[in-house]
């Protein structure tokens, strides 16, 4: 069963114009909460969430999208039984689990974490996520004090947030070599790809992570 991922960049609004019946979309709350589309919720966003998972049930292509701007997007598959996620993990979202939270929702529909595929895009990187001392710390008592994941430089507190949720991954019986993220840092990058930080009110917008079945 063939499944389609992708990453948008600022140039490629015209994506978000096409097939837009096709696709659920999560309202993103920055939260850990992961809900279970039907087909019934095709063409509409479904509240208070922040993740997605669905399971092919005909030949009716269906994606589903969540929108990002230095936010981690999570794209998984399980092409064996067609089961597919999306997630939008922020910093709140993160420290409560939501890739664990992804996974667990994709077993429930048949999906094995071993035949599980995990793509994280384009989001913003350890090199310019700057935190408060305080959630440094509350993120050093929940993952540990790996400098790969929290690290003091200059006076100041930096985060991996996508190495984080490999943590989750892997811990929810993913294969290391089944992870994939994105070197691109969005902060970095903002000729490409929006930045919740770096970008102005005039000049704000969000990438998408879209996944199809």
């Amino acid at each position: 069963m063939n499944v389609t991922l992708l990453f948008t960049s600022r140039y490629d609004g015209d994506v978000r114009k096409k097939k837009l019946s096709d696709t659920v979309f999560a309202q993103q709350v920055h939260g850990n909460s992961i809900a279970v589309a039907s087909t019934d919720d095709i063409g509409h966003t479904i509240p208070a969430v922040d993740g997605i998972v669905y399971k092919r049930v005909d030949a009716h292509p269906v994606h589903l999208a969540v929108r990002v701007a230095d936010c981690v997007p999570i794209l998984a598959y399980d092409s064996s039984v067609g089961v597919i996620g999306a997630a939008h993990a922020g910093w709140r979202g993160t420290i409560g689990n939501i890739a664990c939270n992804l996974i667990s929702v994709m077993k429930q529909l048949g999906a094995q974490p071993k035949y599980i595929h995990v793509s994280m895009g384009p989001h913003i990187g350890i090199c310019c996520y700057n935190i408060k001392e305080e959630r440094a710390l509350e993120f050093q008592k929940r993952f540990g004090t790996n400098k790969k994941l929290t690290v003091q430089k200059n006076g100041r507190w930096y985060m991996d947030i996508a190495a984080i949720n490999r943590v989750q991954l892997v811990d929810s019986g993913i294969q290391l070599g089944n992870i994939e993220i994105s070197p691109i840092c969005t902060s970095c990058h903002m000729e490409t790809y929006f930045s919740y930080r770096k970008d102005t009110k005039e000049t704000f917008g969000e990438q998408m992570g879209i996944i199809s079945v």
